[in-house]
């Protein structure tokens, strides 16, 4: 049950025993997140190291060559001997930032946390115990032997800041967060942002089929980069860190696709040319990039973005009936899947340490090539396949034509075609004449004997006859009566007042 759904209880608690009960909570999640990441950080080189050939396992050395591991999953740049080692992997971290977003939704639901303020002491607690922990363990890198180091100052700082981001989305629905800029945000905004979502997701699954066709052609070379290592151990290592490096290899995929392409150091790899004269021989993840040049065939690939943008195009055209109103819509849709996809760009570029790199992915040429393929035929296919502003126009004069005449039926229904409706000076006159001044005849009319004070005549029916009334006579209204047709508001105004002038005019003379 999300914030929206879920009633608000009101309860006795004072506002800072429930801080306290969430502060409490938010720390024991947080240290149990540390925990977590930290005992999986280790298990894996304890795999690496066991596989190895040469390598002789200690735990004590495992658990130490754990805290750099742990400090690469927060993104926090490390100095190998000396040399900075800025490009890390991406799946540590979405696995941290999943947790962490778990953790905090947990920590919200057992507090029974609605609200956006009391979001604030749980992001606070999760941000700062990270922060810490990571600042803890550099000082701690700082004090010893080892060749790996990091400075104090970034792990606070990467650490803190990739916490705080994940509790904030773990508790955006669960505290209301989300509602409260749903009140603000127009619904079509929000249709935008839904269907940029969607084109993210296209835009991750084009990148792997990518890069999987990619690893499928470049089979022969990986299995000579695998022949040439230690044994099976090594082997295995270098598939695990491909494995870690996965979602930054399939962002490079998106980036070849786009055209800007990868560069490492001086080698380059697009759709038009490919150097790989700087790559490590020694990791096979490289083997991917062909060393002979690329085929004619590779610019091909500029249709995966085309055609992207095409079905996000169709998926938008039924976002706002104006074109221009879609059209809005449809760049804030691309500029949501560019923002998406530039944000971890930049994380996946940095130096790799020695005399290799940097390892970049552009990532301001590929936020511009991404809005552009997306947004050029996105907005061509919305305004092909979406409903033309012609077509409003022809239907709102088509419904105002038929509401004119449906409210002239009916006043025509009321009167009932005859003269005497129209005529006031006509009804008075057949009145008059049928009574011929007789009391007699004006007590069968009122055989109740209903007559007002000034002599004036009071009928049993005068409410349900508006011709009879005093008060100014009001039409039906119906729903779809000033519905699409303003041109004619001037015109049935005019004609209901000059019904109005009528009826006074009536309503005096019977009063005379």
């Amino acid at each position: 049950m999300t914030a929206l759904e879920s009633p608000t209880v009101e309860t006795a608690e004072s506002s800072t025993r429930q801080w306290c009960r969430a502060i409490s909570g938010a720390l024991l999640s947080a240290l149990s997140v540390i925990l977590t990441c930290y005992l999986l950080v280790a298990a894996l080189l304890a795999f690496v190291v066991s596989t190895a050939a040469d390598a002789e396992f200690v735990p004590a050395g495992v658990l130490l060559a754990a805290i750099p591991g742990w400090l690469a999953a927060f993104q926090v740049p490390l100095l190998i001997t000396g040399a900075p080692l800025s490009a890390l992997p991406l799946l540590p971290t979405l696995l941290c930032v999943l947790l962490v977003s778990r953790a905090s939704r947990r920590v919200a639901r057992r507090n029974r946390l609605r609200k956006p303020e009391q979001a604030l002491p749980v992001v606070l607690v999760m941000s700062l115990s990270h922060a810490v922990f990571g600042m803890v363990l550099a000082i701690a890198l700082t004090g010893t032997q080892v060749p790996v180091q990091a400075r104090p100052w970034q792990a606070f700082c990467c650490c803190g800041l990739l916490a705080a981001c994940a509790a904030t989305v773990g508790l955006a629905d669960r505290c209301g967060m989300l509602y409260q800029l749903w009140q603000y945000v127009p619904s079509g905004a929000w249709r935008a942002v839904r269907k940029g979502l969607l084109g993210t997701a296209a835009v991750i699954g084009t990148g792997a089929a990518v890069c999987g066709a990619a690893v499928l052609l470049a089979l022969p070379r990986l299995y000579e980069r695998s022949v040439e290592l230690a044994g099976l151990g090594d082997a295995a290592g270098a598939v695990l860190l491909a494995l870690l490096y996965l979602p930054n290899a399939i962002l490079g995929c998106w980036a070849f696709v786009t055209g800007t392409g990868v560069s490492f150091g001086a080698s380059v790899s697009t759709p038009f040319r490919t150097a790989t004269d700087a790559l490590p021989p020694e990791l096979p993840v490289f083997a991917v990039v062909p060393p002979s040049g690329l085929p004619s065939w590779t610019p091909v690939v500029f249709l995966l973005p085309v055609a992207l943008g095409v079905l996000l195009g169709h998926s938008c055209r039924n976002l706002a009936e104006r074109s221009r109103d879609r059209q809005h819509l449809v760049l804030l849709a691309v500029l949501v899947t560019t923002l998406v996809v530039s944000v971890p760009a930049v994380l996946s570029g940095g130096r790799f340490g020695g005399e290799y790199g940097p390892l970049s992915l552009r990532p301001l040429s590929l936020a511009a090539t991404t809005f552009a393929w997306l947004a050029v035929p996105a907005l061509v296919t919305s305004r092909l396949v979406g409903r033309r502003d012609t077509d409003l126009v022809d239907d709102a004069d088509l419904s105002s034509g038929s509401g004119t005449d449906a409210w002239l039926v009916e006043a025509d229904s009321k009167t009932g075609g005859d003269p005497a409706a129209e005529d006031p000076t006509a009804e008075d006159s057949t009145a008059e004449d049928s009574t011929g001044g007789d009391p007699t005849a004006e007590d069968e009319r009122f055989p109740d004997g209903e007559q007002a004070e000034d002599g004036g005549e009071i009928a049993e029916s005068a409410a349900d006859d508006p011709g009879t009334s005093s008060e100014p006579w009001v039409p039906e209204q119906r729903e779809d009566q000033w519905q699409d047709f303003p041109r004619q508001e001037g015109e049935l105004l005019e004609a209901e007042g000059q019904r109005e002038r009528e009826l006074s005019a009536l309503s005096s003379q019977q009063s005379g």
